[in-house]
């Protein structure tokens, strides 16, 4: 055991006699060893004449009762705080499947603008861009010759009366 460890364990009463006469032997020759020792002796009796005592103004068990109930009530507001979040979740889900189920049908839909017109490329492999214009109430179709030049190849007339021709 340690010297310092062996002197506080005397200061505390817990050495046997035959270790309280080894510590003494030692202390004769180590100086210092014994100012440990009276050092602390010191702080033993300073720790315990002058400790402050604490008064609470309950009585033991209403205290530790009080700290329980509290506790009891953390975990009760701890398990009620999700569902306070559940509510806000009711309208956000539907909120973004609907979103989704928009932006699926605007994608299917091929992204055609509010005016009534809309612009279609087909494929690279066929060469072929339409235009269909609802306000003018035509399609134009554009087809690539083989040196890559559009041209329009057909044309719908207008739905005239016939009474305005």
């Amino acid at each position: 055991m340690n010297t310092e460890l062996k002197l506080q364990a005397l200061v505390d009463g817990e050495l046997e006699a035959r270790e309280v006469r080894e510590l003494e032997t030692l202390l004769a020759q180590d100086a210092p060893s014994a100012a440990l020792l009276q050092e602390l002796k010191w702080t033993r009796s300073a720790l315990t004449g002058h400790e402050a005592g604490v008064q609470l103004p309950e009585s033991r068990e209403f205290y530790w009762s009080k700290i329980s109930r509290a506790i009891e009530a953390g975990e009760k507001q701890a398990v009620a705080a999700p569902t306070e979040r559940v509510w806000w979740l009711r309208f956000l889900y539907p909120a973004t499947g609907l979103a989704a189920l928009v932006a699926v049908l605007f994608v299917v839909s091929g992204g055609r603008t509010t005016d009534g017109s809309d612009s279609e490329s087909v494929p690279e492999d066929v060469n072929a861009v339409s235009f269909r214009s609802e306000s003018e109430k035509m399609t134009v179709v554009y087809v690539a010759d083989e040196n890559g030049n559009f041209s329009p190849v057909s044309q719908e007339a207008k739905h005239e009366p016939e009474a305005d021709k």
